[in-house]
């Protein structure tokens, strides 16, 4: 009776060493995997998850939590940068610490025509944006996203309307060069 409930004890020792070690192993280190590629997925405009960031609208550009966490989720999340709010013109400057050349011009146009359309269209009050980077900065009103899009920004915040007339459409490159060009002219 004792060598059985010893055996007993052994193999569900064993068992559970195994189903500890497929969960650590196995199960787990997917997800960590799967919660990598979506953060990685975050960075492009063309695989950033809208439903990600519209938890950000909100009426009022003042909220210093909100306007961080938003842009922390949009791309180019990944480059050290600080924020300046001015109330008074109702403008948000994000200022970057690595160059336009070090991170890829191409990355960074579609990145700031997404970045920009996505403040415009989840802040209401937010009038202008600037985006500063060493040697370099870019200037975008909300009537410059208004006036490409053709309609108002906030009609853009939500999944399908933003796949249609923003997201997808930055898979285009001659795409993404007009409307950064558009929105910013040549920058200064």
């Amino acid at each position: 009776m004792t060598k059985r409930r010893n055996a007993l004890i052994i193999v569900l020792l064993i068992i559970g060493v195994i189903a500890f070690c497929f969960v650590q192993f196995g199960v787990k280190a997917k997800i960590r995997q799967q919660q990598q590629a979506y953060q990685v997925a975050q960075l492009n405009p063309l695989t950033n998850d809208f439903e990600s960031i519209v938890k950000f609208k909100n009426p009022y550009m003042g909220n210093n939590s909100n306007d961080g966490n938003l842009n922390a989720n949009l791309p180019l999340a990944n480059v050290p940068h600080t924020f300046v709010i001015d109330p008074q013109t109702r403008e948000l400057d994000i200022r970057y610490t690595e160059t336009v050349q070090d991170i890829g011009l191409a990355k960074v146009q579609s990145s700031l025509v997404y970045n920009a359309t996505a403040n415009f269209a989840l802040i209401d009050n937010l009038d202008s944006m600037k985006f500063e980077f060493p040697g370099t900065s870019y200037h975008v009103t909300r009537e410059q996203v208004q006036s490409w899009y053709g309609v108002a920004p906030a009609t853009l915040a939500n999944q399908t309307a933003w796949k249609q007339n923003v997201q997808s459409k930055l898979a285009n490159p001659q795409y993404v060069k007009n409307t950064f060009k558009a929105f910013f002219g040549g920058g200064s």
